[in-house]
């Protein structure tokens, strides 16, 4: 029988034989690799994205740490790129050429609407935005539909989409299928057990944990895709650091436990929003009456520290923003340290409909619940005051 994931998570990629002992793999840094022979250079030349060959595509590092995500992952391949952003827009340009199509959800993180609006549209790549609604969705399919790109659960108000019904879709028109799974991680979801072509990870946010590294994450169980895109990544000139791969594998070490209690304060802080009567609305996938809920029990095996709520509009937001201490304004998430965003709309492809509460993003950390609930219980008082 094998391993739970528990367990591999911590003896994957451990090598302490081929390292003299050490527990953790050393940090390979080079630019330049040597080769023993004539032969053995025009071998690495022809298998390049496979064997040692120059620093800039990767080094020991790097290819320990695809091994290990590819183990995880159950997949054939992994591809590591310089940030999340990367993974998906190398991803992109690496499949899609003028005059294609590509179905972008709705509920995509801001960064992907920007690059499609701005971006794929100079090389006359049109982006159709599609609605969490299957009929409408099969709508907007066209022969020149080339790929799916799916975000479940959303980073802002995590819509979760039905990932067999997408697929299915997908396959039945000969569309590539892409997902961000940031949200889940491996431990919470795997897509390509639902049929996704590629799954994309920021390993950035949870994985690695400490707000500290940026690293993209690409796997996928097809040989052509990837190829295709590792070619691209190659061309494009991106660039993976051995520091970051290393970063990285110490997060990863602890990113079942950390799940988890980012998991067991944001229900309890959960709680404590819905006794505020300042608060109008709270987006949390762990509530029954959410009405993703069903949806994301059927497909995710586990939560995290995420949660949108609205206060109604009734003074300034900074009487309300400035007052917190432990909860502090910042970009992304996944760290120990528990952050708030304001946001002016839920879907970047769609500004609010109205404007009458603030909204906003909490990541919620790993320090004593009770003084994060004291936190957001001052500012809360000083806004309602």
């Amino acid at each position: 029988m094998g391993k739970k994931i528990k367990t591999r998570i911590i003896h994957t990629g451990s090598e302490p034989k081929k390292h003299f002992g050490s527990i953790s793999d050393p940090i390979y840094r080079n630019s330049t690799l040597v080769f023993e022979s004539y032969k053995r250079f025009i071998e690495a030349k022809k298998n390049r994205f496979i064997l040692p060959y120059y620093g800039r595509i990767s080094t020991y590092s790097t290819r320990s740490f695809e091994k290990v995500i590819t183990s995880l992952y159950k997949s054939r391949h992994t591809i590591l790129t310089s940030s999340g952003l990367s993974a998906i827009t190398i991803t992109l340009k690496s499949l899609l050429k003028c005059n294609d199509q590509i179905l972008v959800t709705e509920n995509c993180y801001e960064p992907v609407f920007n690059f499609s609006k701005l971006e794929l549209s100079r090389f006359g790549i049109k982006t159709t935005f599609y609605p969490n609604n299957f009929k409408k969705l099969e709508n907007l399919i066209s022969k020149e539909t080339k790929i799916l790109y799916v975000e479940s659960p959303s980073s802002l108000n995590y819509e979760v989409e039905d990932l067999l019904k997408i697929t299915k879709i997908a396959k039945k028109n000969k569309i590539i299928t892409v997902i961000d799974n940031t949200w889940s991680t491996f431990l919470g979801c795997n897509p390509l057990d639902y049929n996704f072509d590629i799954v994309i990870e920021s390993a950035t946010k949870y994985l690695s944990g400490h707000s500290d590294n940026f690293l993209g994450i690409i796997t996928t169980n097809s040989d052509n895709l990837w190829k295709k895109i590792k070619k691209t990544a190659v061309l494009n000139g991106d660039f993976v650091s051995s520091e970051s791969c290393f970063n990285a594998m110490k997060g990863l070490k602890t990113l079942e436990v950390r799940m988890s209690k980012h998991s067991d304060n944001a229900k309890k802080i959960f709680d404590y929003l819905n006794s505020k009567n300042s608060v109008e609305q709270i987006i949390y996938l762990p509530d029954p009456k959410n009405k993703n809920h069903k949806l994301w029990k059927k497909y995710h095996k586990m939560s995290n520290g995420l949660i949108t709520f609205s206060l109604k509009k009734k003074r300034k937001i900074e009487y309300f923003l400035d007052k917190l201490s432990l909860f502090k304004i910042g970009f992304s998430w996944g760290g120990y340290e528990s952050l708030i965003l304001p946001l002016n709309n839920l879907k970047p492809s769609k500004k609010l409909a109205t404007n009458s509460n603030y909204w906003f993003r909490i990541h919620i950390g790993l320090e004593d619940v009770s003084d994060l609930i004291n936190d957001l219980e001052t500012a809360i008082k000083n806004y309602e005051k």
